[in-house]
C-alpha cells in the first residue's frame, strides 16, 4: 500500500470513528474526558488537537528518563507552541506520547496550568520500531498489572502539588 491510499484510507476510518464517537457522547448530558488536570466536560473541549506531542525521547526504553531533561526547561519550552495553538483557538491537547517514548505526567501537568489548555494523555507503550520503546515487563505483566502501573502513575501526579515548583 502506498502512503496516500494508506494516509486516505487512514482519514476515511478516523472520522467515521469521530462520527460514531461524537454520535455517542450526544447521547450522554454528563460525557466527560480525563485531563491531566482532573476531568473534562464534553462541552468543554473547544478545538482539539487530536494527536500530539510535547516531547518524545527516541533513546529508547532502557535509556530514557527524567534524568535526561529538566521538567521546567522542557516546560519552557513547549509553552509558546501551546499559547500559540491555544491563541488560534485550540482549548483541548490531546498528548500521545506513550511510556518509555518521553511522556512525563507532570511535564504535561505542568503545561496544562501553565498555557490554559484542557491536556490529554495517552496511556500505554508504543512498540513500533523493533519495540525499542517497551520495557521488559510489558512482556510479562498482565493487563491487570500495566493498567495499575498507569493508574499509579496519574494518581501520583494528580495527588501532588499544583506545580512542579512547589
Amino acid at each position: 500500500m502506498d502512503r496516500r491510499k494508506f494516509l486516505r484510507d487512514s482519514s476515511l476510518v478516523a472520522g467515521s470513528l469521530l462520527l460514531t464517537a461524537a454520535d455517542a457522547f450526544s447521547q450522554k448530558e454528563n460525557a466527560q474526558f480525563m485531563g491531566v488536570l482532573g476531568p473534562i466536560k464534553e462541552k468543554d473541549l473547544g478545538l482539539t488537537l487530536i494527536h500530539e506531542h510535547v516531547m518524545a525521547d527516541f533513546i529508547g526504553a532502557a535509556q530514557t528518563g527524567p534524568h535526561r531533561y529538566k521538567i521546567e526547561e522542557v516546560v519552557a519550552r513547549a509553552l509558546p507552541f501551546l499559547l500559540d495553538v491555544k491563541k488560534a483557538g485550540c482549548k483541548t491537547f490531546v498528548d500521545c506520547t506513550g511510556a518509555y517514548l518521553g511522556r512525563d505526567a507532570k511535564v504535561l501537568k505542568q503545561c496544562a496550568i501553565e498555557s490554559g489548555l484542557n491536556i490529554m494523555a495517552a496511556t500505554g507503550n508504543y512498540g513500533a520500531l523493533e519495540e525499542k520503546f517497551l520495557p521488559p515487563f510489558v512482556y510479562s505483566e498482565s493487563a491487570e498489572q500495566l493498567a495499575a502501573r498507569s493508574i499509579s502513575e496519574w494518581t501520583m501526579v494528580s495527588m501532588g502539588p499544583a506545580s512542579v515548583q512547589d
